[in-house]
């Protein structure tokens, strides 16, 4: 962190209009810390607040009374009365409004006297504790203040006296620097949090999206309504129920229709379709949008995310959709922050973890092989590839086993990054150089495998078996485990099958695969939504023809309406659900923003532990030449301290004077110096750790929007082209059916004439009489032939057959004959 200006360049003037330096004032002020110090706390609150009516505006009476409210919670603070109790829930209610009377007192005291030390000390301490009573106070206000006082140099108005600057000063930056510490601790836990929370309503919205989408595909198995169709263009218009009306077509279809007439009932011209559903606006809105994002994107699957949430720009692909969402709304990361988000580790640690041998290693018969090769000048000398002395230890292997099941599970969850690899063989060297030189475990290349777990013993098998766990925690791998499974086979669950229709070159018509016809109903497909030439070349057989088709289209639910309204209800909740994914995409997105700033500060700040350290080791390295004077670390850190206040840097600063504050020697800060080092490295592959995580659940999110708001055209256009399909179907049958209801009624007409023409001829009747009676008598044979035909529920006749035709009539039409079904056998198919 720069100091881009320092604060006493220009000290603003005091607020108040109290001499805070007067004598009476500072007197009374000195009386009620001196009673603070003897334990009289309510006095000394009694007697500031005296002063205070007297003088509102005083800035040294406020900072006073702020630290008497702290006095009052330092004492509660060790009181024996146990918290669970009313009286001890009293205590802590009364003690939080002192804290809060302080940080409110010490906050005005600043604002008057914005040029005191004092102040800003009293104001700090009131801020601080303030975090020990209230979770949502974080401790960045704490350091910001902390740095406002730190950067007063100068200040003639200052309420505290010479010796206490300094004294205010140092409790200033330790202050600061605990807070930062804490900052640090509490930063992974919350993040842990964070990403559970925003997991769970994840899950929830996801939850929601199935249901509705199941309450839509439900629709389509539901069983035919109970309702009565009729026949169109009968003489005699019969009500017929659902199952003749079934076995109508099913007879249609296997006795009359023809293989072209199968063929042209997949083929559906859209202007046909805009006439049957002319009067369903909801429908032909529905094929409007079909049409019109089939011919621009080429493909029936679609997305309700199509349309920016934000400025309505729309776009055929969700991809382009989320790009420009990305770049235009949400932003993108720096080149410096993308360069910190680590690489995860697979192909170059896959086959060991994989296909090695994870056995445990008799050390002492391997530090013999590594000291012989050593020195053996001759001969392969690469002891990785030589065989290694294994040893039978149950509980080593054990171990090891647990072990490489962890780091299995790391690298398949995309969770193990060169940080953490760093971290853990550097843990396996520390361990093994005890045992074996380190120059040959360096020399041979144990030190770059993850093999080398197999020669550490059971107590130190376990110290990596918990790095593991530590790391599996932070990562959060046991819930992420969970959330990818389920996503996984919700994902193979939700997969939907749609029968594969296509639009011709001029979009004119919609077209089912001709391998419907032989019952492939679900061929695989891409969901493209325009022919190709491979649909041309497809061809079939006579003999492949099969009825698995006609079942298709006679099943299944046909309340168009209630499909088109639950497909617009599905449509909204889609948009809705879409929109809440993408706001919690939006804050991964700032949250892994956040987490790479956090990382690019922690690496600054290794940083200059490093450069401390390496002065110290070149120290080390001139004290080896002969005849130069050594220089003390702290002598040549004072120096460095000269350099960073120069350079502005407060947080090399910070450190140098936590270094130099207590008189150490040598070791001891190289020592330190170090330790800090080890910290921020396990910091930074911690943060490694939750950036991997926040990036592959930032992922997820990403195709739960898609999972949401990824919707196929086909899933509402097939049960409209259905229903069209079979009312043409039904209607093709109905005229069969009255085609042959008219030749069975002919037949029996020409059967009772020619009956009445044998009688009349028997009788002797004359022509004038016959021709008279015609008419009515050919009327009352007609009423008997309804008659029969409604009696039968509107089938053909069941025991008569046509036979024919027999002959030709005087106007050249053929002429069936009518028998009986048990006198010609089985009904002619012809019939």
């Amino acid at each position: 962190m720069k100091i881009k200006k320092k604060r006493n360049a220009r000290a603003p003037p005091s607020l108040s209009d109290v001499d805070d330096q007067s004598p009476t004032i500072t007197k009374e002020v000195e009386d009620a810390m001196k009673e603070n110090q003897n334990g009289n706390y309510t006095k000394a609150l009694t007697l500031v607040e005296a002063t205070l009516s007297q003088h509102p505006s005083s800035a040294l009476a406020l900072a006073a009374l702020s630290f008497c409210h702290l006095k009052f919670v330092f004492s509660a603070e060790h009181s024996t009365t146990p918290v669970s109790s009313d009286d001890g829930l009293l205590q802590l209610a009364e003690t939080f409004n002192h804290v809060k009377e302080a940080v409110d007192l010490s906050k005005r005291a600043v604002h008057l006297c914005p040029n005191s030390l004092a102040c800003w000390f009293f104001h700090v301490n009131a801020l601080f504790k303030l975090t020990e009573y209230d979770a949502n106070a974080g401790h960045e206000p704490v350091i910001e203040a902390c740095d406002a006082g730190l950067a007063i140099e100068f200040a003639p108005e200052d309420l505290a006296t010479e010796p206490r600057i300094e004294e205010f000063r140092t409790c200033l930056r330790l202050i600061k620097l605990q807070s930062k510490y804490l900052i640090d601790t509490k930063y992974l836990e919350n993040l842990k949090n964070e990403i559970q929370e925003l997991q769970e309503r994840k899950e929830e919205i996801e939850e929601r999206a199935i249901t509705a989408n199941k309450n839509f595909e439900t629709l389509e198995l539901m069983p035919l309504p109970e309702s009565k169709r009729k026949i169109k263009n009968l003489k005699k218009v019969v009500v017929l129920d659902v199952d003749t009306v079934e076995r109508r077509v099913k007879t249609f279809w296997n006795d009359t229709m023809t293989m072209e007439q199968k063929k042209d009932l997949l083929r559906i011209q859209i202007e046909d379709l805009k006439l049957n559903f002319a009067k369903n606006k909801m429908a032909m809105e529905v094929m409007k949008q079909a049409v019109e994002y089939a011919t621009g994107a080429k493909n029936w699957k679609f997305s309700c995310n199509a349309e920016c949430c934000w400025c309505g720009e729309r776009f055929f692909d969700a991809k382009l959709t989320g790009e420009h969402m990305n770049s235009v709304h949400l932003g993108t990361f720096s080149d410096e922050l993308d360069s910190v988000r680590p690489e995860f580790l697979l192909d170059s640690l896959w086959d060991t973890v994989q296909s090695g041998k994870w056995k445990p290693v008799n050390v002492v018969e391997a530090k013999k092989m590594l000291e012989d090769l050593s020195r053996n000048e001759g001969g392969d000398k690469d002891f990785m590839k030589k065989k290694w002395p294994y040893c039978e230890d149950i509980r080593r292997e054990e171990i090891i086993i647990e072990v490489r099941i962890k780091l299995r599970l790391l690298l398949i969850y995309k969770c193990f990054c060169s940080s953490h690899l760093s971290a853990l063989m550097n843990l396996i060297l520390e361990m093994l150089k005890k045992r074996v030189p380190e120059q040959l475990l360096m020399k041979y290349g144990i030190d770059h495998t993850l093999l080398s777990v197999c020669f550490l013993d059971i107590s130190e098998l376990n110290l990596v078996l918990e790095f593991l766990d530590d790391l599996a925690n932070i990562c959060g791998l046991r819930r992420l485990i969970l959330s990818l499974e389920m996503e996984k086979a919700i994902g193979e669950h939700s997969v939907a099958n749609n029968e594969k229709i296509v639009f011709n070159e001029d979009f004119s018509c919609v077209v089912f695969d001709k391998r419907m016809l032989r019952g492939e109903l679900m061929v695989p497909n891409d969901g493209a939504a325009v022919t190709s030439s491979a649909d041309d070349e497809i061809e079939l057989n006579d003999d492949e023809y099969k009825d698995d088709i006609l079942d298709w289209l006679l099943k299944g639910g046909t309340n168009i309406g209630e499909q088109l309204k639950q497909w617009t209800n599905l449509r909204e909740a889609s948009r809705s659900q879409g929109k809440e994914l993408f706001k919690i995409y939006e804050a991964e997105f700032h949250r892994l923003l956040n987490i790479c700033e956090k990382k690019v500060q922690y690496l600054r700040d290794i940083k200059v532990w490093q450069n401390l350290e390496s002065i110290c080791v070149k120290e080390d390295k001139r004290r080896e030449e002969f005849g130069y004077e050594p220089l003390s670390y702290k002598y040549l850190l004072s120096n460095q301290r000269q350099i960073a206040s120069t350079n502005g840097n407060i947080f090399e600063l910070d450190i140098l004077w936590n270094i130099l504050r207590e008189d150490h020697v040598d070791n001891e800060i190289k020592l330190w110096i170090e330790k800090q080092i080890d910290e921020m490295a396990a910091k930074l592959y911690k943060l490694d750790a939750i950036i991997r995580t926040a990036t592959i659940i930032m992922d997820q999110t990403g195709r739960k929007i898609n999972a949401v708001t990824n919707y196929d055209y086909r899933s509402i256009l097939v049960p409209l082209l259905k229903s069209f399909m079979r009312a043409q179907l039904e209607e093709l049958a109905n005229k069969d059916a009255e085609k042959k209801y008219e030749a069975v009624e002919e037949a029996l007409l020409s059967e009772f004439e020619d009956l009445d023409k044998k009688k009349k001829t028997d009788r002797g009747g004359g022509n004038a009489r016959q021709g008279q009676g015609n008419s009515k008598e050919k009327n009352k044979k007609r009423d008997k032939i309804n008659s029969l035909h409604e009696a039968h529920g509107g089938d053909i006749l069941p025991n008569l057959e046509i036979v024919g035709p027999v002959a030709v009539d005087e106007l050249g039409q053929d002429k069936w004959k009518l028998l009986p079904v048990e006198c010609g056998g089985e009904r002619s198919k012809n019939a």
